[in-house]
């Protein structure tokens, strides 16, 4: 009888399993993104990290209640208002 290897489950961990990290005294969000940069100037193209923000709509608070459903399996509504 032939026995397949177990297979280790893993627990999901949340939706992002980046570390931050400094490079050039920049601080990434993700190795990736320290990753690319080093290309871009390794390939000596001018490239800023974060370099502008824009606005395209103000903040507002929202005045009315809201209900919503949990994700406890139960069914139940919260007031996240």
């Amino acid at each position: 009888m032939i026995r397949k290897p177990y297979k280790k489950r893993r627990k999901k961990r949340g939706p992002v399993q980046s570390k931050k990290i400094s490079y050039d005294g920049i601080n990434f969000a993700s190795g990736l993104e320290r990753y690319m940069y080093m290309a871009l100037k390794k390939s000596k193209i001018k490239a800023k990290y974060e370099g502008e923000t824009f606005v395209l709509l103000a903040g507002f608070h929202f005045e009315n209640e809201v209900y919503e459903r949990c994700s406890n399996g139960k069914g139940d509504y919260k007031n996240r208002g």
